[in-house]
């Protein structure tokens, strides 16, 4: 992904598609939970400059920032007993695309 991205806005070519929010769902997720619980940490999304900037100008589409709540999905991973079974929900990480969150994240009850 991090090759085919670095010579197109989207996954194929101008015109956001299915595929890209998909993709998006993945990113928005990858280092808060899948990097630490799911043990995919030899790199995070930030150490790929490609990813990284599609997963930004995905936050930045209107309307689109608001629908991610990451404390929800850590809460969501993190309580995966088999996985995580005391249960302990990590502060971090620091993710890098926090400016689009400020004020945007949704309350989860």
């Amino acid at each position: 992904m991090e090759a085919l991205l670095s010579d197109r806005v989207f996954l194929f070519g101008n015109r956001l598609t299915e595929t890209d929010i998909r993709l998006f769902v993945t990113l928005v997720r990858f280092d808060a939970a899948y990097h630490g619980l799911f043990k995919c940490n030899l790199r995070r999304i930030g150490d790929y400059p490609n990813l990284s900037t599609h997963l930004e100008r995905m936050l930045a589409i209107p309307g689109v920032a608001g629908t991610v709540n990451i404390d929800h999905i850590k809460r969501g991973y993190y309580s995966i007993k088999s996985l995580n079974p005391n249960g302990i929900v990590p502060l971090g990480p620091a993710l890098g695309f926090e400016r689009f969150l400020a004020g945007a994240e949704r309350k989860v009850a």
